[in-house]
Parts: C-alpha cells; sequence; structure tokens
C-alpha cells in the first residue's frame, strides 16, 4: 500500500488486490451475521467476550512497548514564536517554495497575469540550476551550504554539515552584523534533529513533553481507519502526516506551522515589527508540492484536493496570494523597501528540477518584473544572503549579481535514483520519513550526477535520460538511503 501520508491512493492501480480485500471484508461480515443468526442469545456475549480479549491484549502490548519520556535529555525543537515578527531596521527574508520550477512558476503567470505585479520590484532568474532533485539534501545545502557526502552515513554528513567552518562563519556573520536568524522549516529534512542547528539559528529553544490534544488525537484515528479499512474506502479516512506534525505542539514552545495555513495566519494575525535587532528568516512553504491542501485563493481546504495538474497550479497561485499579502503587510510597515527578499524553491520538479528564483534588493524598484537567463545556481543563494547583510562573501563563491546572461558556465545538478548495478542501502529514515520500499519500488541507492552548459531545456534532457535510460555525467553510489 501507499505510505500513510494522505497521498491520493489510487485503488484502480491494483484492482484485483482491492477486490479481494473486498471479499474479505464481506466474507469476515457475513460469518459475523452467521453466526449471530445462530447464536441469536449467546451473540452478545460472545462479541463482548471476544472484544474484551482483544482489549487485554492491546493492553498488554502496550505496557509491553511503553517508553516512558527521557527527561535527561533535552528535547530541542524550532519554536513557531514570532513566526510573523520582523525587525524594524534591516530584514532579510528568504521564501522556499517547494517544487517551483520556473516551468510551473511561468504556468501561474499565464493562469494570473496579475501575478507578476507581486513581483514588480523583483528580478526573475529563470535558469538556476538546483543543486538536488527532493527536499533533502536540498534544504540542508541551502541552510548549510554544505554539498551532500555520499560516503559517509547521512546523519554524520548533516551533523558535519551544520557544524562545519563554512555554516558557523556564515551564522557568525550573521549575527556579528545584528541579525537575528530564524528558520521556520521541518527540522527533520533541514537537519534531521533540531539540535543540528544549535548556536545558528535563534529559535532552536529547550521543550517540554508533547502536548497531545483532540485534533492530534482525531486525526491519529483517522490515520488508524485509513491503514486498516478496505482499500476502497482509504480515500475517504486519508490524512496527512503533515497536518498531524502540523498540530503537534510541545510544552513552553510555540509549534512550527508547516505553513499550510499561511495565507490565512499572514492575513488574520498580521506582520509585526517588534524587533530592535536585525533579521534573518527563512520560511519553507508547500509551494507546488503535494498533499494539495491549499486552494486558489490561498485558504486551506480539507479534505485536500487529488492530485491533478490543475490544483498543483491552484496551490501554487494560493501561495501567491499569500505573498501579495505578505508584501502588502511589509509596505504597510514601512519594512519593504529596505528590505532584501528571495522567493525560490528547494528544488523543482520532474519536468524540470531547476528552481525558480526571484529577487528584491533595498530599494530596488521597477515598472514590471525584470527577466534574466543568467546561468546561476544554488550554490549562489548564501554568497548572496551574506552580500545582503554587508559581508565579504569571496570565501563562499558569486553571487546571482556575478553572472550574466550568455556567460558560459558548468553547473552540477544530483537526482535521486535506484540502480541494480549498485548495491542495496540501509534506508535511515524514521517514522516521520517516507519509506521507499513500501511504496512498492526500492529505495535509491545513487544520485544521478549531471555537469552541464547550457539553459533549462539542457538539464531537462539530461534528466530524461536518467530516467528512461539511466545515463548520467557520473553515478555516485550512496552509504545510505533518505528516500
Amino acid at each position: 500500500l501507499a505510505s500513510l501520508d494522505g497521498s491520493d491512493f489510487r485503488w484502480q492501480d491494483d484492482a484485483p488486490a482491492a477486490w479481494r480485500n473486498l471479499a474479505l471484508w464481506l466474507g469476515a461480515a457475513a460469518v459475523c451475521g452467521v453466526l449471530g443468526a445462530l447464536l441469536e442469545k449467546k451473540a452478545t456475549a460472545v462479541v463482548a467476550i471476544a472484544c474484551g480479549a482483544l482489549f487485554l491484549g492491546q493492553l498488554v502490548s502496550l505496557i509491553a512497548v511503553w517508553v516512558p519520556e527521557d527527561k535527561s535529555s533535552p528535547n530541542y525543537q524550532l519554536s513557531g514564536d514570532e513566526e510573523l515578527v520582523l525587525s524594524k531596521n534591516r530584514n532579510i527574508i528568504v521564501i522556499t517554495l517547494d517544487q517551483m520550477s520556473p516551468l510551473i512558476f511561468e504556468q501561474v503567470l499565464e493562469l494570473d497575469p496579475d501575478v507578476e505585479n507581486t513581483f514588480r520590484d523583483f528580478v526573475y532568474y529563470d535558469n538556476m540550476s538546483s543543486a538536488y532533485s527532493f527536499t533533502f539534501p536540498s534544504m540542508c545545502f541551502l541552510l548549510t551550504g554544505q554539498h551532500f557526502d555520499a560516503s559517509v552515513p547521512t546523519a554524520e554528513y548533516v551533523y558535519n554539515a551544520w557544524h562545519s567552518d563554512g555554516c558557523e562563519s556564515f551564522y557568525d556573520a550573521l549575527h556579528r552584523r545584528g541579525y537575528t536568524a530564524r528558520a521556520y522549516v521541518e527540522s527533520n529534512y533541514a537537519a534531521l534533529t533540531a539540535e543540528n542547528m544549535i548556536g545558528k539559528l535563534d529559535n532552536v529553544v529547550k521543550a517540554g513533553g508533547l502536548i497531545v490534544r483532540w485534533p492530534l488525537l482525531k486525526s491519529t484515528i483517522a490515520m488508524s481507519l485509513y491503514r486498516y479499512f478496505p482499500t476502497m474506502l482509504k480515500n475517504d479516512f486519508c490524512v496527512s502526516t503533515g497536518q498531524v506534525v502540523d498540530m503537534a505542539e510541545y510544552r513552553g514552545v510555540g509549534k512550527v506551522r508547516i505553513n499550510y495555513d499561511f495565507y490565512p495566519a499572514v492575513r488574520d494575525e498580521g506582520l509585526e515589527a517588534g524587533q530592535d535587532e536585525n533579521s534573518f528568516v527563512w520560511y519553507h512553504l508547500q509551494g507546488a508540492h503535494f498533499p494539495f491542501t491549499v486552494d486558489y485563493d490561498g485558504e486551506l481546504i480539507w479534505p485536500e484536493a487529488e492530485e491533478t495538474e490543475e490544483n498543483r497550479l491552484n496551490q501554487l497561485h494560493g501561495y501567491m496570494v499569500a505573498l501579495r499579502e505578505y508584501f502588502d503587510q511589509l509596505k504597510a510597515l514601512g519594512l519593504y523597501d529596505d528590505a532584501t527578499i528571495i522567493v525560490s524553491a528547494d528544488h523543482g520538479y520532474f519536468e524540470c528540477f531547476q528552481a525558480a528564483f526571484l529577487i528584491k534588493t533595498p530599494s530596488q524598484s521597477f515598472e514590471t518584473m525584470q527577466v534574466t537567463s543568467a546561468p546561476v545556481a544554488q550554490e549562489d543563494i548564501m554568497p548572496t544572503l551574506l552580500w545582503a547583510a554587508g559581508e565579504d562573501y569571496s570565501d563562499y563563491g558569486t553571487t546571482v549579481f556575478d553572472w550574466s546572461e550568455g556567460d558560459t558556465r558548468v553547473r552540477t545538478t544530483s537526482v535521486w535514483g535506484y540502480m541494480r548495478g549498485y548495491p542495496d542501502v540501509p534506508w535511515i529514515g524514521n517514522v516521520d520519513q517516507w519509506d521507499a520500499e513500501a511504496n512498492g519500488f526500492d529505495r535509491y541507492n545513487v544520485f544521478g550526477v549531471f555537469h552541464y552548459v547550457g539553459d533549462r531545456d539542457t538539464i531537462l534532457q539530461m534528466e530524461r535520460d536518467w530516467y528512461y535510460q539511466g545515463r548520467a555525467s557520473e553515478i555516485l553510489p550512496l552509504y545510505d538511503s533518505f528516500y
């Protein structure tokens, strides 16, 4: 079966198994009906005894596997407090929209030409090479500047990335310039655990235990129904793990929203210029990624919309509505003109793994959104952020401003894949991760690495060669697999 993450479950893809499952359920119901008729007077007692036995069995199992909370080890979490609080002075704002390739961004521009007005003061780079194909390790790379190391366990790479000299120096530079650094992201994709971010991000805090409220309990009940009900009914009980995480709260700390409700939060709660220090803030929003829980107007919808290209575009447009509200409030607070704002993606999508990239620098103003096809790459983002903070970026590489249309540049993109000629690898995911093996195919064991000179059409063709023919510039075996 598909992963229990609320993704659209197409039982029709394996209809024979679904019909067998339904026959089993009907058979069980028929047996219960026959026994109830034959044992009319004893049926109530039989049912009560059976239910009692099942309950006792579950209780014994619960007691046997119960692990009390370990209070000796601090529970570090990213705090969602002050998510909408910005500086009265200088702000560097990065908004990452998941899976927003230049192709889908331009489709949204065609869908609603007014979106371009939202980015009137921005320069749109339509030829930015993404470093990786999925959220991990893209977010870890973007926040640390350290490329994935396939020669060591994933956990070791993540630890090394967040404790590298380059990462430490980057956040030290921000703090030296009077910036607080906060990120509102899913810590498991960016750092595996929030503990790795200590000393870098200022919204890492010690939290208490998990608070279980009714909405969280209700969702876990729905998840259980999704797991155990007949295959044909699963879509009626699907629940997104993202939604469950969104409900999770720890004592003493504000939760980090997964930001399905970003627009209602900005609209209803409002931005606040309540910080004297400069502010560096990074948001990771759902963007064009399923599950589709945001409609065309930016409002939260549940149950989620079906996974179609139309709904994918509708959701991304909904986030454009949210950004328009966000920028309007920045303007109302007098913060917009002096802010550096980047709107981009962690990665693209299978039709194009490039990432759309837009940037507005302080006092930058145009009549219409500017467009350039300069050969930029995600490696340029951290130097650009240091430039925005007024720091020397020469040790980190080049900014996006150092490249112009027509420049020749070799860029590299790595794409997850599975190849039977390479050893299978262990999966390092946990209950919060997606187990590819449970989804009917083998866990990824290689990266297809592409070195290319050209534009998005060039890398698009190379990625097609990878998926259909298994060809890449080089193939990098993995030590273990996050997916």
